[in-house]
């Protein structure tokens, strides 16, 4: 059995376990209140939700153009629909071997920009939003010392969020230890597609230090990634009023963001299944919010994932379908 073979059956084993361990939460807390506290939110309450995560993915959408506003047929709205494609690709299809990552810069480049440049703009926008990430973690984990000081929580977080700063730190510090090793990344996509990056102006390489050049465009990008992150604890807040959750945007911030900060260590869990349930029961109940409600509070947001995703999964699909189509009708 060969390296990926055993990567992806390592994978299944632990979406299998996460999912046996969820499936063990719903039982032990109950279907009946479960049942309930989902009755209370209903579908129409799922679709408000899903909608409400369309601005989110704009503004992490923009933040991945701005990085490459420059690049032939690049348009905003064609980058919203690449953001949209990597979220789809690692919540709805954990074990594809193209990845959600790819499958986001391949949809772009199916939408008719290059190839290269959507592939090293994705790869530094993944970077950037982990940067923005810090903020946002800190901002969660002080509202959680400020609401909950007693909290048993609270350690473990201000660790996990001392963990993300020193790696921010010393990425800033080593800036161009970091800008090097981004362009040997860059440079391996010229090894990888030889005859792709020769029609770009220098290559992968070229492209990627030319984007790490325009400090502004970089910043930008940190900033609407916070911004995203911030409509992020929106969508919580919302979710959980429409479950009769009574908390108020701070508490929301906390929920999202500790998790947030947490989810990092459940890198190699597909789709965090069983760790993002358990978590969401552990940070809600902070705030008296009863395990049912908190673990429908985790399945709504998979509700949305499906609502959103499955669309442009089905959509992503067509496009292949029709551009292998379009090969062989111009092949002699």
């Amino acid at each position: 059995m060969n390296g990926a073979r055993l990567k992806r059956l390592a994978a299944e084993l632990v979406f299998a376990a996460g999912l046996a361990a969820s499936i063990w939460l719903a039982l032990h807390l109950g279907l009946r209140p479960l049942g309930q506290a989902l009755g209370a939110i209903g579908f129409a309450g799922i679709l408000l939700v899903s909608l409400a995560h369309l601005p989110t993915l704009a503004v992490l959408g923009l933040s991945w153009w701005r990085l490459a506003p420059e690049a032939a047929g690049a348009h905003p709205a064609k980058f919203v629909w690449g953001r949209l494609m990597r979220d789809a690709g690692g919540e709805l299809l954990p074990f594809s071997q193209i990845g959600g990552f790819a499958l986001g810069a391949r949809a772009v480049s199916l939408s008719g920009v290059s190839g290269v440049e959507a592939t090293v703009s994705s790869l530094l926008d993944v970077v950037l939003e982990q940067a923005a990430k810090v903020p946002y973690a800190a901002a969660a984990v002080g509202l959680l010392v400020w609401l909950e000081p007693k909290s048993a929580l609270v350690g473990p977080a201000l660790a996990v969020l001392a963990l993300h700063v020193v790696v921010l730190v010393l990425a800033l510090a080593r800036g161009g230890w970091t800008r090097e090793r981004l362009t040997r990344m860059a440079a391996g996509l010229d090894r990888r597609w030889p005859g792709v990056s020769a029609a770009e102006d220098g290559g992968a390489e070229a492209v990627m230090a030319r984007a790490l050049s325009s400090a502004g465009r970089m910043s930008q990008s940190v900033l609407l990634h916070l911004a995203g992150w911030g409509l992020g604890a929106g969508e919580a807040w919302l979710a959980l009023h429409l479950l009769g959750a009574h908390v108020g945007f701070p508490e929301a911030v906390v929920v999202d963001g500790v998790f947030v900060a947490f989810r990092m260590f459940a890198f190699a869990i597909p789709a965090a299944i069983g760790v993002q349930e358990g978590a969401f029961v552990v940070l809600c109940g902070l705030f008296g919010v009863g395990a049912p409600a908190a673990l429908a509070f985790s399945l709504v947001r998979r509700a949305r994932d499906l609502v959103v995703g499955a669309p442009a999964v089905l959509a992503w699909q067509v496009l292949e379908r029709e551009r292998r189509a379009a090969r062989r009708t111009a092949s002699p």
